[in-house]
Formats: structure tokens, C-alpha cells, sequence
């Protein structure tokens, strides 16, 4: 008997919309369960309480002092969870699980348009399991929130260009001016790419049929009304030097981060967008030989531009941070999507990343097994069967599905023994217990990045980078509380010529890729935890408590 035709519909519906509904965990599962990452987070959750307090929603203030070098958006944004709610980290959490979830379904929306409803499930299953951009949804509001306002700009313009419907473009000019609110004109970089596509493809002429002066005007209105205000109200050189230094100085000049060479983001893309990473070339090789196929080419065209020009764009920048080329891996999620979608892959290419799944899977337990303890630390590895199973037999959903599973898994079974090599928290609950009722301290810290002590003590912190600075602070007759590297302590000691008394000694993890390198070469030794973990301490020129 052949099954109900609605039974059938509802049934299929449940299932990919189910799908899509699942990618949703790994981004809103244990929001609160760690303390306020540094350093960037902190921005994100103490600028808007300060913005709150004194009313103030023009000037943004960190730790007490104006904080022009972002515009205004993200805080605004954070700031009016506050004012209506508390002051919490969970609505700084929530918003950027929302704008994450909303860049995920921005990226099935435009796979489907481009293509069809398969390929934009697969599209966003692949960008919601995308390494980086799991890890930045949980630490990086701005950037979550910019490539939120990019997506949808890119979404709507496509919608335009195949319906020439002119509320498509208004809201495309939405999302641009948004864009441009929340990070100023990184967020045009679309604008290049989606010109050249119209140029390359003939496309160009079909511009006059836009509500251009509306559009542009609603553009303007939205991305400008701050920088107008401010200038106003604080003087031009605050705008210019945004432009000019934030901008501009950061592309063309070292000074704003290490020096990187131009191949730099290449590793980078294999390592953050894995394990997908291993199959974009297949795909890219695929493309091309489909490269006469009319309808085809010009997605390609655009998607190939999309990754291209962001690529070549960071590539010759002077300062380079491994989440600036995070705008083109939706790009990348569409041209794979699509190309499993057609029965891409073989027996070689899964091979190739089941092992490299195997030895992450690997690192990921061995490493938390040499950091934390207690049970259940394998509780993750159990969903690496269920994506190798995928895998073998070219199921994409299926693969993303564990994949989805195996970081939720790693977020709630990892994030709470993660806390106690995060110290800041913990120092600012020991100064609160120590200190007098109504006495007049000071804290801050020297020798590493702590911004969130200003957020967990609620009041402005001294930030010292100087030797000589921090020697002035604790030979002053106040009470000062600093929190420093075990290495710096001596130093600070001798040079001081004061006793700075140890109030507490806590563990800092550091995750970078030399640290990890320098682990395992030690632990031939069984140095492994050391080479990971220094100790920081929190000291005070108070002799007593």
C-alpha cells in the first residue's frame, strides 16, 4: 500500500526541519557556564553596564574611559538587555547564540535560493559545525554581530537580483547600514565582490531597476547618525581617527597586531574550517569542470568572488587575526553543500578525513584528560563513530548531525573543570571578601590581559603594560591588588624594594598553538600540564588583612 502523500510531507518536514532546528544546540547549551572570556569579551559586557549606569549612549566607556575605536551597535545592543532586564553575561550569551543561529538560517536561506532546499540544509549544517565560528559565537559579539548584518545584506540582495523586488534591496541597505554600525567599513567588503559579480556577468544594468536613492539614503542615514553625533558633540578628530587609525592603520601597519606573512591564512582556513577544509578542493576542482553549465557558473562566479576577495583582502593587510577571513566560510559551506549534494566525495577523500577526525577526536580527549578530571571526560568521542559511519556511507546530514552532537557534548561536559584556569573571576570574588567596608582600594593587573576584573568588580581597574608604571602603583600608600604572572613577580618584588604579600595563587591556561606544540615536546618528560599552565598570582601592597 502506498504510503499517504501528507503523511509523507509531514513527515520529511519534521526530519529537515528537525535538522535545522538541532544545529541550534552547540550555540545556546551551557550560555553561563563559564566566566567572562578575555579580553574581548569583557567589551561586550562591561561597556554596555557602563553605558546603562550613566546614561550615556552616545560615548561608549570602558573602565571608565571613552571607547570610540568600534561604533556603538553591539553595545547598544547589550546595553538595552540591561536596562530592561539585569546585568548579566547570559544576555550578552543569549544575544550572540540569537545573531549566531540567525547567521546559520541566513546561510540556508541562500543556499536554497541559489541552488535548492537540499543544498541550503547542507550549506548550513557545515557553517553551524564550522570550527571558528563555534568558538567566536561564544567569545566575539562584534564579529558575530557583523557577520549576522553581512549574510542577511548578501541574502537579500540575491533575493533582489533574481525578484527585483524593492523591498529586498531596502533591506539589503538595512543590513549594510546595520553592518556598518556594528563595525564600520569592513562590512562593505561584500559591496566589492557582489560589483564585480554583476560586472563580470552582465548583471551591471540591472542596478537602474534598484530604489537606489532610497536605499543609499537609508544606508547613509543608519551608517552615519553616530559618526555625526559624535563629531558633534565630542569633536572630528575622534571620527577621523576611527577612520584613519582603527581603519585604515590597521590594514597598512603593523602596529596593531604581529606581522604575518601573506600565505598566512591558508593553514589558517584548514585548521578553523575543519573538517570541511578537507573537501573544498575536491569541490573547487569539481566547479570547474562543471564551469559550462550557464546557471551554475554565475553562483560560482559569485561564491568563488565572495571567498576570493576576502582572502585577498587579509592576505595583504598587515594585521592579521585568525577570525578575519570568518566572513567567507559561508561561501565556502554553499560551494561544498552543493557539491555533496551532487554525490561528491570517494573512498580516498573519506579515508583522508576520517583519520584527521580521528587524531582531533584524539587530541580533544587526550588533552582534556591531562586537564581536567573526573568522569566522563570520553562522553564527546561517542558521536565520532556516528560522523565516520556518515561519512563512509555519503550521508552529509547524518555526518553533521554527530558533528553538531560531538561539540555540544565538548561545551557542557568541558566548559565547567575549564573554569578553574580562568582566574579573573575568582581573584575579584578574593579582593571582594578582603577588603574593609567602604575601604577605598585599587586592582588591576600587570603583565597579561585581564579586562574583565572591571566587569566582576564593578568598578574602573588600573591596566599597567610598564615595569616603571607598576613599581609607582604599589610604593602609593592605597591599598593596590594586582594580579600578575608568576614570572613578573620577582621582578616586580626587587624592583619595587617593598614586601608584596601573595594573596592567592591560581592556574592561567594558555591555548595557543606554540603552547600546545611546547606541551607535547615535554611531555617525553611528563611536562605536559606545566607547558600549558602558568600560575598567576593576586598580590597587594597590604601587609595584613
Amino acid at each position: 500500500m502506498n504510503p499517504n502523500p501528507l503523511f509523507v510531507f509531514f513527515q520529511s518536514s519534521i526530519l529537515r526541519y528537525g535538522f535545522l532546528l538541532l544545529l541550534a544546540l552547540p550555540f545556546f547549551c551551557s550560555l553561563t557556564v563559564s566566566s567572562v572570556w578575555d579580553a574581548n569579551e569583557a567589551f561586550y559586557v562591561q561597556t554596555p553596564r557602563e553605558m546603562v549606569e550613566q546614561d550615556n549612549w552616545l560615548v561608549p566607556h570602558f573602565n571608565g574611559e571613552p571607547r570610540l575605536n568600534k561604533p556603538p551597535l553591539a553595545y547598544w545592543l547589550i546595553a538595552t538587555f540591561y536596562k530592561y532586564f539585569t546585568v548579566s553575561i547570559f544576555w550578552e550569551r543569549l544575544a550572540m547564540a540569537v545573531l549566531s543561529y540567525g547567521t546559520v538560517l541566513a546561510v540556508f536561506v541562500l543556499g536554497k535560493i541559489l541552488y535548492e532546499e537540499t543544498v541550503g540544509f547542507l550549506a548550513a549544517g557545515i557553517f553551524a559545525t564550522t570550527f571558528r565560528f563555534l568558538i567566536l559565537a561564544r567569545r566575539l559579539l562584534i564579529d558575530v554581530l557583523v557577520l549576522f548584518c553581512v549574510v542577511w545584506a548578501i541574502v537579500f540582495f540575491i533575493l533582489w537580483l533574481r525578484g527585483k523586488n524593492p523591498r529586498h534591496f531596502i533591506f539589503c541597505s538595512l543590513f549594510f547600514g546595520l553592518g556598518f554600525l556594528s563595525k564600520g567599513p569592513v562590512a562593505l567588503i561584500p559591496v566589492i565582490f557582489l560589483g564585480i559579480f554583476l560586472l563580470v556577468t552582465g548583471k551591471l544594468k540591472e542596478l537602474l531597476q534598484a530604489p537606489f536613492f532610497t536605499g543609499t539614503s537609508l544606508f547613509l542615514l543608519l551608517s552615519s547618525s553616530w559618526f555625526l553625533l559624535l563629531g558633534t558633540q565630542m569633536g572630528w578628530s575622534f571620527v577621523s581617527d576611527f577612520f584613519l587609525q582603527e581603519n585604515i592603520a590597521r590594514f597598512s601597519s603593523v602596529s596593531f597586531g604581529p606581522q604575518r606573512g601573506f600565505f598566512f591564512f591558508i593553514p589558517v582556513f584548514f585548521g578553523d574550517f575543519f573538517p570541511w577544509s578537507f573537501l573544498f578542493p575536491f569541490a573547487l576542482l569539481w566547479a570547474f569542470r562543471r564551469s559550462n553549465d550557464k546557471k551554475d557558473n554565475d553562483w560560482f562566479i559569485l561564491l568563488a568572488l565572495w571567498i576570493g576577495v576576502y582572502f585577498f583582502l587579509f592576505s595583504i593587510s598587515y594585521n592579521k587575526q585568525e577570525y578575519y577571513i570568518l566572513p567567507l566560510y559561508p561561501a565556502a559551506s554553499i560551494w561544498i553543500a552543493y557539491y555533496l549534494s551532487r554525490g561528491g566525495s570517494n573512498i580516498f577523500l573519506s579515508l583522508l578525513i576520517s583519520v584527521f577526525t580521528l587524531i582531533f577526536s584524539v587530541l580533544i580527549f587526550f588533552i582534556s584528560s591531562v586537564l581536567f578530571e573526573g568522569f566522563g571526560l570520553w562522553i564527546p568521542l561517542v558521536f565520532i563513530p556516528m560522523v565516520l559511519w556518515a561519512l563512509f556511507v555519503n550521508r552529509p546530514s547524518i555526518m553533521i548531525a554527530g558533528i553538531v552532537l560531538f561539540y555540544s557534548a565538548c561545551f557542557i561536559r568541558y566548559l565547567e573543570p575549564l573554569e578553574k584556569y580562568k582566574p579573573v573571576q575568582f581573584f575579584a570574588q578574593t579582593i571582594n571578601r578582603t577588603i574593609e567596608r567602604g575601604e577605598n582600594i585599587q586592582a588591576g593587573y600587570f603583565g597579561l590581559t585581564a579586562p574583565s576584573l572591571t566587569f566582576y568588580l564593578d568598578k574602573p581597574i588600573l591596566e599597567i603594560n610598564r615595569l616603571g608604571e607598576a613599581v609607582q602603583v604599589v610604593q602609593s600608600p592605597q591599598t593596590v591588588y594586582l594580579i600578575v604572572p608568576a614570572s613578573h613577580y620577582q621582578r616586580l618584588v626587587q624592583a619595587a624594594g617593598i614586601p608584596l604579600r601573595i594573596v592567592e595563587v591560581r592556574s592561567k591556561l594558555y591555548t595557543t598553538m606554540r603552547t600546545l606544540i611546547s606541551g607535547f615536546k615535554g611531555g617525553q618528560s611528563g611536562n605536559l600540564r606545566s607547558a600549558w599552565i602558568r600560575p598567576v598570582y593576586l598580590i597587594t601592597n597590604r601587609s595584613t588583612d
